[in-house]
């Protein structure tokens, strides 16, 4: 291997290795700033969550079939909410999962806009659309099952068919 060659190799060598630390210390940014919000991991935030009401949280099996980076869980008893965040920081990419449960009664939760339709086992739930600031479409999907409340939240785009993907998440209990 000529000289060239092999300076050649090792510069391209370091600079993916620092590129690769710059990554993970962004990453553990992440992470950290997510800590410090309350958030944990899925699995610790749902035993939270079920400790605290003493009874059983079922979580959908699927989820939106995107490349996520993270995943994040937080309970929060003065809210009656769990809230976990699956996110692609490098995409921008955010799917929320909010569980109340059902003594907050889901009409509470519903808006006059919001759309029924049925799942697969008969259950009713409501979708909607919300724009933000920024024009960006969020579509939500709620519905009531073993006794929770969830909320399934998504920027449209992000989905080639958003309604019905996120039916299929709700119908995979």
């Amino acid at each position: 291997m000529t000289n060239k060659k092999l300076i050649t190799l090792l510069v391209g060598f370091l600079l993916c290795i620092s590129g690769w630390q710059l990554v993970k210390a962004s990453q553990q940014n992440l992470e950290s700033d997510y800590y410090k919000l309350g958030y944990t991991s899925i699995s610790d935030a749902v035993q939270e969550t079920e400790t605290y009401y003493k009874t059983k949280l079922d979580l959908p099996s699927k989820i939106a079939p995107l490349d996520f980076t993270h995943s994040f869980g937080r309970f929060n008893e003065e809210n009656d909410n769990l809230e976990i965040e699956y996110l692609n920081n490098k995409e921008h990419i955010n799917y929320i999962i909010n569980v109340f449960p059902s003594k907050i009664k889901i009409n509470k939760l519903i808006n006059t806009n919001d759309i029924q339709i049925s799942l697969k086992d008969g259950t009713q739930a409501y979708y909607s659309y919300s724009t933000g600031e920024t024009e960006v479409k969020v579509i939500t999907l709620k519905f009531e099952k073993n006794k929770w409340i969830y909320l399934l939240s998504i920027q449209e785009d992000l989905l080639t068919n958003p309604l019905s993907e996120l039916q299929e998440i709700a119908n995979s209990f």
